[in-house]
């Protein structure tokens, strides 16, 4: 699925990507996935590796506190899209939809949302997931394609708990997908887009 879904992507896109011996599993595992990744994206994809314990001034810059995590990080050097989980399973077709948005491809929530920009404050949302939940590839891909629209205003974290079972734990959670607004304000299930645009603008009026 990795080999025919990253063939849609049609321009070249670099994504940073920090690793850890202290997390080395994981780390193993997502430099394993993203191969797939780079190999069958007929050299559109590139991929920066950098160690954490290695690079701690790069890691300050973009806020990297944990690792393995995939950056996606616009002009301006802000990171717009975090992956605390690796792009597999329930997480394949939003993964490659946000590359693609990322690098000029159509954004379906662009004109809705910039259309209410003024009314949204800088806002992090963190969508905690799992990798078989059957609403989390909905959810990953309207808080992506958000995030993509803001010009910088959003910035999308998406978790998969089952490998940073701290993060779970910090939120107590217990059902997925869960989001999380600025550290403030949970929403649990399947968020719908107009929804979680009403939460945005309401946390600003």
């Amino acid at each position: 699925m990795i080999r025919e879904e990253i063939k849609k992507l049609n321009k070249p896109v670099t994504l940073k990507i920090f690793t850890s011996s202290n997390n080395l599993q994981e780390s193993v595992k997502m430099l394993e996935v993203m191969n797939i990744y780079q190999k069958a994206s007929n050299g559109l994809l590139k991929i920066e590796e950098y160690k954490l314990e290695a690079n701690s001034d790069l890691a300050k810059k973009y806020e990297v506190q944990q690792a393995p995590t995939i950056l996606m990080i616009n002009s301006k050097e802000q990171v717009i899209i975090r992956y605390l989980a690796v792009p597999t399973a329930a997480k394949i077709q939003p993964f490659i939809q946000a590359l693609m948005v990322f690098t000029g491809a159509p954004n379906y929530y662009e004109n809705v949302l910039r259309e209410n920009l003024n009314k949204i404050n800088s806002t992090v949302i963190k969508v905690l997931i799992t990798d078989y939940c059957s609403y989390c590839s909905t959810v990953i891909s309207i808080c992506s394609q958000f995030a993509l629209a803001s010009e910088g205003k959003l910035q999308t974290i998406i978790v998969d708990i089952m490998a940073f079972p701290d993060i779970s734990e910090q939120y107590n959670v217990t059902t997925v997908p869960t989001l999380i607004v600025n550290e403030d304000k949970k929403l649990i299930g399947d968020i719908t887009a107009e929804e979680l645009l009403n939460e945005l603008i309401n946390k600003t009026l």
